[in-house]
């Protein structure tokens, strides 16, 4: 039976996965952490139990796959054509900037140490190191619930860029390596095959995977589903790689596609068990690769933090360059900040092709891995990091906040005056749409602020009293007149931001109610805290509705079902938020 000893070593890697976590909870280390820390302790670092690599990264390989169609599922390609200028202008000024940034920083250093290097093999450093990981920012964006955000879409388009942006770089590698001789006329060829064989199998998805997810779901199959769902996944990610793409970006735009079908959610429901299995061996992965000397540690973790710095501090200017504001340029920047897997398809590829010796392939790892290990954390403790820092640098000049095309004064009907009655809306998704419906409607004057650039254009050009800037900016907050608002809605998702600019607009104007969306009843009394006036909670407010209709339905007397909802509202906090929680 040495055929299944494969078998032995899944079940040590869970066991003592689970174990790890446990620990790591009462801790209150993330669980992804405890993941990787699981790989080092079986891999070569540690005690060297785990020697089947190619089996352990071909799982993970396959996790990688099913999380980035899993968060496909969560962007239709309409969210993608919103991101358009973040991939195709960010994301190449992020990888051709961070790329020549770490080349001339690798050979200065290797020259200082007395190590030095070629030109070429400095350039393949600098542009391996450049591409970020897919797999372990979106994981924890996604979980967090912060891809949504400003922070999370940017990271998102500059990840979509760097993963189409593999093959060029695989192509450039056969002209860093020493006896490399390709003429200009092979490498056109190459690239208009790929060109072509990518941009049929894309089309050939938009037209054939809407029918065959219907025809899928149509079938009501438990067992067809989940074969179907994986069929297409991985289906996806094998054709795209047969055009030289990446397995993850095949997988990621069939999600997409998807996305835009009435069958999606059962599709995300039938696959979340198998990716969340196998994007947690890809974790574990990352620690196995980890071969080093105790005695080199320390000079790499040197190394992992000044790339660290590098890449984030460039993907913050390159938001800034974009428009956005200082506190979400620095949170994009932290979370893609790290080294990322495909940079090890990379360096194999370099260490093949002569580019780059052994002992250097090995440091690449370990820098790799050391930034994989900090990112976890790097991203939690963003949002108050920035919130910390950004108001210390508001001395820097930056770019105008308010692009060209927004700065036609609005029409004098919007122009509100100090003493009228003004509500000031932050954020302009659905729910802030339909509170301006109704002041409108009830000739109430309001403004707008929205961190959106898209959003604002659109809307301005609507004559919506409409401004682009950061609600926890000063001098955004000025410009949409919380300064004289008789109230201010804050309808936006980030916690974070939420608490920054309830303490601004206090600051600015104490007299203001402010209301609050919240999405769990965990959030209200640190909205209380913090300043709000009355905050409403999504699923709370979902249930009153519920039992508004379901007594509606019985023929209840209506002004009995307002008392009920009233006290509902005013009894919440004792009723629900200090419940005590099941076997407590």
């Amino acid at each position: 039976m040495h055929e299944f000893d494969f078998l032995g070593i899944l079940v040590l890697i869970g066991a003592l996965a689970i174990a790890i976590i446990l620990i790591f909870q009462r801790l209150k280390i993330p669980p992804v952490i405890g993941l990787i820390f699981t790989g080092i302790l079986l891999g070569p670092s540690g005690i060297g139990v785990v020697y089947d690599q190619k089996l352990i990264s071909t799982l993970a390989e396959l996790g990688v796959i099913l999380l980035l169609f899993t968060i496909g599922l969560e962007f239709s390609l309409e969210d993608l054509k919103k991101l358009r200028k973040i991939v195709l202008l960010g994301g190449l000024v992020q990888l051709l900037v961070t790329g020549m940034a770490i080349s001339c920083f690798s050979y200065w250093f290797m020259l200082v140490i007395g190590m030095a290097i070629t030109p070429a093999a400095a350039l393949f450093l600098g542009f391996t190191f450049s591409v970020s990981s897919t797999a372990i920012c979106l994981k924890i964006l996604a979980d967090r619930k912060e891809l949504g955000l400003p922070h999370g879409r940017i990271a998102l388009g500059i990840l979509i860029f760097q993963d189409i942006a593999i093959v060029p770089l695989m192509i450039g590698i056969n002209f860093l390596a020493p006896d490399a001789a390709p003429t200009i006329g092979m490498l056109a060829k190459k690239i208009g095959l790929i060109l072509l064989f990518s941009t049929g199998i894309f089309i050939s998805f938009r037209l054939l995977m809407p029918k065959m997810v219907r025809l899928i779901a149509s079938l009501r199959a438990r067992e067809v589903l989940v074969i179907g769902a994986l069929v297409i996944c991985f289906g996806a990610a094998y054709l795209t790689s047969l055009a030289g793409l990446s397995l993850a970006l095949g997988s990621f735009v069939a999600g997409m596609v998807i996305a835009s079908t009435d069958e999606s959610h059962q599709i995300s429901v039938t696959i979340d068990p198998f990716r969340e299995a196998f994007s947690s061996i890809f974790f574990i992965s990352v620690g196995l690769l980890l071969d080093v000397s105790v005695i080199n540690l320390p000079l790499f973790i040197a190394i992992a933090l000044a790339v660290l710095m590098v890449k984030g501090l460039i993907v913050a200017l390159v938001s800034l360059s974009l428009g956005n504001s200082l506190r979400v340029s620095m949170m994009a920047g932290m979370a893609l900040a790290q080294i990322g897997e495909f940079s090890f398809v990379l360096a194999e590829a370099g260490l093949k092709n002569r580019v780059i010796n052994h002992e250097v392939f090995q440091a690449m790892l370990a820098i790799s891995v050391v930034t994989m290990i900090v990112t976890p954390a790097m991203i939690a403790i963003a949002p108050k990091f920035a919130d910390q820092v950004a108001p210390a640098l508001g001395f820097i000049p930056l770019p105008s906040k308010e692009p060209s095309s927004l700065s036609v004064r609005p029409p004098d009907s919007t122009i509100i005056c100090a003493g009228e009655i003004h509500a000031a809306l932050i954020g302009f998704g659905i729910n802030g749409q339909n509170v301006a419906a109704v002041l409108h409607a009830t000739n109430i004057s309001y403004s707008v602020l929205d961190i959106d650039r898209e959003v604002v254009k659109i809307m301005r050009r609507k004559g919506e009293p409409i401004f682009y800037g950061d609600c926890t900016e000063k001098k955004s907050l000025l410009r949409a007149g919380i300064d004289h608002a008789r109230a201010v809605v804050l309808s936006i998702s980030d916690a974070s931001a939420i608490r920054n600019s309830i303490a601004m607009i206090r600051e600015i104007n104490q007299k203001a109610f402010i209301i609050v969306r919240a999405r769990t009843l965990d959030e209200v009394d640190g909205l209380y805290n913090s300043g709000a006036d009355a905050v409403v909670t999504e699923k709370f407010e979902t249930s009153i509705q519920i039992f508004s209709q379901l007594l509606n339905h019985f023929t209840v007397d209506p002004e009995l079902i307002l008392e009920q909802q009233e006290i509902i509202r005013r009894e919440c906090e004792k009723i629900f938020l200090h419940t005590p929680a099941p076997g407590k």
